[in-house]
């Protein structure tokens, strides 16, 4: 037998039947969302899930010690079913990312009605096409690493154990886990405390701890100036839309062929209208807006325009200053640069503890993550109501572990360096004792 033939009876599949086995994957899950339609994440909760995660990790050692000999099983461990799985996975991975998401908890009304919808890819991590094909790479991961332990061992598969170990955990985890998912809102005023959640359905639930808010804060950036069309009310130029953002009493610019020099500055301000006057003065209460006093000038006109913007709350009426028949100088709404809830914390343990919670800074208690998730947007930087998402995902801590893991793996392949050509030597030796024995 010459070795071409050799070959090809030792790996009697390459990456055509790779890529053919993982497009036959997605194919079944096309077949069954179509028959069965989208997985319900309720159905596969704690305790399901943990018994279909064992019974897949039994399943996966009892298949590879009583067929660890036969070549489909050897073939799951090569790089031939490997890299077809992984681009076919990249592929779901890139199309979840063009295509719009919607929560797992909509319905099917809620959908678009369309080709991506029957396939389930609008919301791509309950179809069935994409939770096949993480099972599928685990079965790959599973065997490559099982695969490894029958060959003689060095320091150097440390690395190899961590990475591909720590990504086994890391997804399988992330699969079992979404089924025990919560996610819930609280509303919580000033001054009150809050123990009650309130799901997607609007149900109420109890939680095992309550939110007291001490107080909200929100910060804003300065004030900025907009000339408008008079007509349309669309910034100018309509190309290419331009603003000031307040710098400080004195300064002077150029806005959309209009120049301005700002005048004065209230930061706290009360707007007083009757049918034909409008006054502005400084007041610092809950619902006072923001007011610049601005001078404008331009070719069209010959004597200066002076006057008050605002760009008002709650409470008061937004400001305007009128250039000319055509154009005039607003303040747009105030950005918001942070907002924060300063809240007192208490569980069911009766433990208490004092707590800041912004934007992308949550807090975690137990199993619970707390979000800072909105506020009450119509009364703006005065908003005494803070809302908060909280989280409950206990399989999170295992998700981590196997990140921990497969980072610790790539640094350990880092600072280890390249294999030397003696251990590369040695390896292939080891192969092709392997294959005579066989």
């Amino acid at each position: 037998m010459n070795n071409s033939s050799r070959k090809i009876w030792e790996n009697p599949w390459g990456y055509p039947e790779g890529f053919i086995v993982a497009a036959g994957v997605v194919l079944t899950g096309i077949l069954l969302q179509a028959t069965t339609g989208k997985l319900n994440p309720d159905l596969y909760a704690y305790p399901v899930n943990v018994f279909v995660g064992a019974l897949f990790v039994i399943g996966l050692l009892t298949i590879y010690f009583i067929f660890n000999k036969s070549r489909s099983v050897r073939w799951f461990s090569t790089v031939y079913s490997t890299l077809p799985a992984i681009v076919v996975l990249l592929v779901l991975c890139i199309i979840l990312g063009f295509i719009p998401q919607f929560p797992i908890t909509a319905e099917e009304s809620q959908l678009p009605l369309d080709f991506f919808s029957s396939l389930g890819w609008y919301q791509m991590t309950t179809s069935w096409s994409f939770v096949l094909c993480c099972f599928y790479l685990l079965i790959i991961l599973g065997f490559t690493t099982l695969y490894r332990t029958t060959r003689r061992q060095s320091w150097r598969d440390i690395g190899f154990y961590l990475n591909h170990l720590g990504l086994f955990i890391a997804l399988l985890g992330g699969v079992l886990g979404s089924s025990d998912l919560v996610r819930l809102t609280m509303t919580v005023s000033k001054g009150n405390t809050e123990w009650r959640g309130t799901t997607h359905k609007g149900e109420i639930v109890e939680m095992p701890l309550a939110i007291q808010l001490d107080s909200f804060i929100i910060e804003e950036y300065e004030p900025k100036l907009v000339v408008i069309d008079n007509e349309t009310g669309r910034i100018l130029p309509e190309a290419r839309p331009e603003s000031y953002m307040y710098e400080g009493i004195g300064k002077k610019t150029q806005l959309a062929g209009i120049s301005l020099e700002v005048t004065d500055y209230l930061p706290y301000a009360a707007v007083f209208r009757d049918s034909v006057h409008s006054n502005i003065v400084p007041m610092k209460m809950d619902g006072s807006t923001a007011a610049l006093k601005v001078k404008a000038t331009h070719e069209g006109i010959t004597q200066p325009v002076e006057g008050w913007i605002s760009n008002g709350s709650y409470l008061f009426p937004h400001s305007i200053l009128q250039i000319d028949e055509n154009r005039s100088l607003a303040m747009p709404p105030q950005e918001v640069k942070k907002y924060s809830s300063h809240i007192t914390l208490y569980t069911e343990e009766g433990k208490t503890e004092k707590a800041v919670i912004e934007v992308n800074k949550p807090l975690s208690v137990n199993n619970w993550m707390i979000y800072q998730y909105s506020y009450d947007d119509s009364k703006g930087k005065y908003s005494d109501t803070s809302v908060f998402e909280l989280v409950y995902d206990p399989w999170l801590k295992i998700v981590y572990i196997g990140i921990v893991m497969l980072l610790s793996g790539a640094i350990f392949l880092f600072v280890a360096g390249p294999e030397t050509n003696n251990l590369k030597i040695e390896k292939i030796a080891e192969i092709e004792s392997d294959k005579i024995k066989k």
